[in-house]
Formats: structure tokens, sequence, C-alpha cells
């Protein structure tokens, strides 16, 4: 038993060669409830629900009733299956820890369990989850779904369009990604309704995604900066206060606005440094967005170092306010969107 990947939990599926429980965690919601969706369709007959298919949640079950469930006869099955969503293993006593192992140690051949952590965190820093995890590699199976890099997302986007009798390039789906997140869910519902949209065999283009993709506020955010930094503060202050009338909260709102300019800094460091612009990615996470580096290096170029450490003292006058005051939050952003534009403007 061990840690797998997703290519290798797909491959025991089709051979039906299944371990008898996994522990499903990591970033990629989609993933996650997919795979749990698909063992529980190919394992237990349609009719045998009722006897052979058992869930349960962390909020409302305990862990003696997951455990009790997997020692369950399946009827009409080959395995009872049980799906065990959002249950804290990394917050059981003594006695429970104990239970846990013992399972893990002697599992029922006769059921498949999934411990899906659909919203809640697993960190393998945090030492009782290292444990878990540890545990579970130990004597079951485990999965870390992390979201899917470019290249796959190109093909699986590539691929559900085709599915969908439409076309779409490379640039136009990298493009997709920018604005809407690398979040499956959220890609799937987009993609569809771009098919919808140019309909059966059209290509989709980045005008159509400008025209019917819902961009994500991340992408707002950052287009807000870019009106800073392009110099252009009245349209910033415009689409500040569209932001806050769509309920938008200001201090997720200030965190992305000091991440474009975080990313600026790094671009900077790196060019002074006579390395890339891209060369920051080796220390940090930019997974799915490189595009945030590139498109700094001609902010990178036309700021002073000074300026930029000007900038960074008016986010911690800023971040300061909207953690201890109780100022408006718009009022704020609004003040620091004035500042940054005058220290740019030099």
């Amino acid at each position: 038993m061990s840690l797998i990947t997703e290519l290798e939990l797909k491959k025991q599926i089709q051979e039906n060669k299944m371990s008898n429980c996994y522990l499903f965690y990591g970033s990629e919601d989609y993933l996650k409830q997919f795979y749990t969706n698909k063992i529980c369709q190919k394992f237990v007959a349609a009719g045998s629900e009722t006897f052979s298919l058992r869930k349960y949640d962390g909020k409302d079950n305990t862990l003696d009733e997951v455990l009790e469930g997997a020692e369950s006869m399946p009827f009409m099955s080959e395995y009872c299956v049980v799906v065990a969503r959002d249950f804290a293993l990394d917050a059981l006593d003594e006695d429970n820890k104990n239970k846990l192992t013992e399972f893990l140690q002697n599992l029922p051949d006769t059921s498949i369990t999934i411990f899906w952590m659909d919203s809640v965190e697993v960190s393998l820093k945090n030492a009782k989850w290292k444990w878990v995890v540890d545990s579970f590699n130990k004597y079951a199976t485990t999965i870390n779904f992390a979201k899917p890099d470019m290249r796959e997302l190109k093909r699986i986007i590539t691929a559900y369009v085709k599915r969908q009798g439409c076309v779409i390039g490379e640039k136009s789906v990298k493009y997709l990604v920018e604005l809407v997140g690398d979040n499956l869910n959220t890609l799937f519902n987009e993609t569809e309704k771009l098919c919808n949209f140019v309909g059966q065999g059209n290509e989709i283009t980045c005008e159509h995604i400008d025209a019917a993709a819902v961009r994500s506020l991340e992408a707002r955010v950052f287009d807000l900066s870019k009106l800073v930094l392009n110099h252009n503060p009245q349209a910033a202050l415009e689409l500040l206060h569209t932001l806050m009338l769509q309920k938008a909260e200001p201090i997720d709102v200030f965190g992305v606005i000091l991440m474009s300019f975080v990313d600026i800094y790094r671009a900077k460091t790196a060019l002074s440094g006579g390395e890339s612009i891209t060369y920051p990615a080796n220390f940090f996470d930019y997974k799915n967005k490189m595009f945030r580096l590139e498109n700094s290096s001609r902010y990178a170029r036309n700021l002073s170092t000074e300026q930029l450490r000007e900038c960074f003292d008016c986010f911690s006058e800023s971040d300061r306010a909207l953690k201890s005051t109780a100022q408006s939050g718009e009022l704020i952003l609004e003040r620091l969107i004035v500042q940054l534009s005058l220290i740019i403007a030099r």
C-alpha cells in the first residue's frame, strides 16, 4: 500500500484491482469528487445502493459508524462501498486513533472505504495530519489530487471541447485559465457555456471568452491593478466601486492588488540579478500562473526599486487599517489606489 497517482487509480478501476481503503485529499476538488463517484458507480450495482452503498459525513456521523459500515457485507454487488466525507482525522482522540489504526491493519476485503477530504484541508506540515497520511500509506492507499499543470489543463479542456463538437486552440485555453482560474469545476462550467455560445462545429476564440466567460475575482482585481499601473486611477476607482457593489470582500481585493505588486518586485529582482523574468517560479508557487510574471515584466522595468518600496509602505499602512479600524474597507482601498497612483506617476 502506498501513495499512488491519478493515472494509477484510473488503472486500478479499469482492471478491477482496488485497494480496500483510500484517502482522497488535495487541492483539486473536482477530481476527488469525480473518482469517488466513479468508484461508487462501477462497484455498486444499480438497484443495490440501499444495501451496498453507505455514505457518512464528518458533521453528522462518528468514526465508529464509518468503521461499522465498512464491515457490512455487499448485496448484489462485489463490494460494499463506504464514503466518509470530511472526517477531521487529525483531531481524533487516542481511543479513535487506535480504532482507525486497527481498522487499517485489518481491512475487510468485502468493502471499499473512501475517506474523501472534500472541504477539509490536509497539510503534511501538520504533525497530526502527517500521522494520518503515513498510516494510510502504510496500510491503505492515498492519493493527493493536486491541481493539474497548464499542460494537463490544455489537454483536458481541449478534449472536453472536442466532445462537445467544438474546437479550441492552445492560446485560447491559456487565456481561459487566466480569466476564470484553474479550478476544474469552474473551467468545465465556463467551457460548456462557451460551447453553447459558439455552437457545434465552431472554434472558441479569445474574443468569445471575453464575451461570454465570467472572470474570476482575481482576474478582475488584476485588471484593477493594471489600470493603476497604466496611470488610469479613475478607471481603477470605478472598477473598485463595481466590485464592492458585487459584495467582494475588501481584504480579498487588497490581497490580490498586493500580489500583483509582489509579482513585479520579484520580476524586478530577477532582472536586476541578470536572470530571466520567470526565475522567481523556481522558488515561489506560480503553477498555472506563469503569465503573472510575464505580464509583470514591463512594469518591473519601468518602476524603480525605491518606488516599489514606497508602494509596499502604503500596503502595510492599508493592511493595518483594514484589520484594526472601523473605517470603511472601500474607503481604505480608494486611498490606497490614489497613493499607489501618485507614486507610480513620478
